[in-house]
Protein backbone atom coordinates (compact mmCIF):
# COMPACT_ATOMS: atom_id res chain seq x y z
CA UNK A 1 0.00 0.00 0.00
CA UNK A 2 0.72 3.51 -0.67
CA UNK A 3 0.36 5.89 1.23
CA UNK A 4 -0.10 9.86 -0.23
CA UNK A 5 2.17 11.78 2.52
CA UNK A 6 5.06 9.42 1.51
CA UNK A 7 4.26 9.65 -2.84
CA UNK A 8 4.61 13.29 -2.24
CA UNK A 9 8.06 13.25 -1.18
CA UNK A 10 9.21 10.98 -3.44
CA UNK A 11 12.16 9.81 -1.43
CA UNK A 12 12.57 13.84 -0.56
CA UNK A 13 12.01 14.17 2.99
CA UNK A 14 10.73 17.56 4.49
CA UNK A 15 12.99 19.97 5.97
CA UNK A 16 12.01 20.42 9.61
CA UNK A 17 10.83 23.57 11.01
CA UNK A 18 11.70 25.53 13.73
CA UNK A 19 9.28 24.48 16.88
CA UNK A 20 11.05 26.61 19.42
CA UNK A 21 12.40 30.17 19.31
CA UNK A 22 15.54 31.07 21.48
CA UNK A 23 14.53 33.96 23.81
CA UNK A 24 17.70 34.30 25.71
CA UNK A 25 20.10 33.34 29.34
CA UNK A 26 19.35 35.09 32.79
CA UNK A 27 20.74 34.37 35.91
CA UNK A 28 18.84 33.88 39.23
CA UNK A 29 20.83 33.70 42.11
CA UNK A 30 23.74 31.25 41.21
CA UNK A 31 21.59 29.67 38.19
CA UNK A 32 21.69 30.25 34.95
CA UNK A 33 18.51 29.79 33.17
CA UNK A 34 18.10 29.14 29.52
CA UNK A 35 14.82 30.25 27.93
CA UNK A 36 12.88 28.85 24.95
CA UNK A 37 9.48 29.63 23.59
CA UNK A 38 7.23 26.55 23.20
CA UNK A 39 4.96 28.22 20.91
CA UNK A 40 2.68 24.90 20.60
CA UNK A 41 2.11 25.39 24.26
CA UNK A 42 2.67 28.94 24.71
CA UNK A 43 5.04 28.46 27.29
CA UNK A 44 8.34 29.83 28.26
CA UNK A 45 10.85 26.46 29.22
CA UNK A 46 13.21 27.13 31.98
CA UNK A 47 16.74 25.07 31.61
CA UNK A 48 19.51 25.03 33.68
CA UNK A 49 22.53 25.49 31.87
CA UNK A 50 26.59 25.06 33.40
CA UNK A 51 29.53 24.91 31.75
CA UNK A 52 30.65 21.50 31.19
CA UNK A 53 27.26 20.08 32.35
CA UNK A 54 24.32 18.57 30.64
CA UNK A 55 21.44 21.31 30.26
CA UNK A 56 18.45 20.63 33.28
CA UNK A 57 14.89 21.23 32.72
CA UNK A 58 13.63 23.22 35.58
CA UNK A 59 10.05 23.59 34.60
CA UNK A 60 7.87 26.40 32.26
CA UNK A 61 6.54 29.43 32.75
CA UNK A 62 2.50 29.41 31.73
CA UNK A 63 0.73 32.37 30.40
CA UNK A 64 3.51 34.90 29.83
CA UNK A 65 0.71 36.92 27.94
CA UNK A 66 -1.34 37.04 30.43
CA UNK A 67 -2.23 38.84 34.08
CA UNK A 68 -1.46 35.77 36.23
CA UNK A 69 1.77 33.81 34.11
CA UNK A 70 2.36 30.46 36.52
CA UNK A 71 5.62 28.97 36.99
CA UNK A 72 5.68 25.33 37.32
CA UNK A 73 8.98 23.39 38.83
CA UNK A 74 9.86 19.70 38.21
CA UNK A 75 9.43 18.35 41.35
CA UNK A 76 12.96 17.18 41.18
CA UNK A 77 14.51 20.43 40.23
CA UNK A 78 12.38 22.29 42.95
CA UNK A 79 15.62 22.03 45.61
CA UNK A 80 17.68 24.73 43.10
CA UNK A 81 14.93 27.59 44.06
CA UNK A 82 13.88 26.74 48.05
CA UNK A 83 12.45 29.73 49.00
CA UNK A 84 9.33 31.63 47.61
CA UNK A 85 11.10 34.52 47.22
CA UNK A 86 13.81 32.50 44.93
CA UNK A 87 11.31 31.00 42.77
CA UNK A 88 9.10 34.72 42.43
CA UNK A 89 12.34 35.88 41.11
CA UNK A 90 12.81 32.82 38.78
CA UNK A 91 9.84 33.64 37.09
CA UNK A 92 10.15 37.74 37.17
CA UNK A 93 13.39 37.11 35.55
CA UNK A 94 12.22 34.70 32.95
CA UNK A 95 9.37 37.01 32.32
CA UNK A 96 11.21 40.27 31.69
CA UNK A 97 13.67 38.50 29.58
CA UNK A 98 10.08 37.44 27.51
CA UNK A 99 8.79 40.84 27.75
CA UNK A 100 12.34 42.51 26.24
CA UNK A 101 12.33 39.77 23.48
CA UNK A 102 8.71 40.65 22.60
CA UNK A 103 9.95 44.30 22.02
CA UNK A 104 12.74 43.22 19.86
CA UNK A 105 10.32 41.48 17.57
Amino acid sequence: MRYPSVQGFQGRRPSPQADEVEIGVTVVGSTRVRVILDPDWASLVCLRVAPGEAVQYLGVVTGADTDTPNLRLTTEQSWRFPTPEIRESLRGSVLALFAAWKERQ
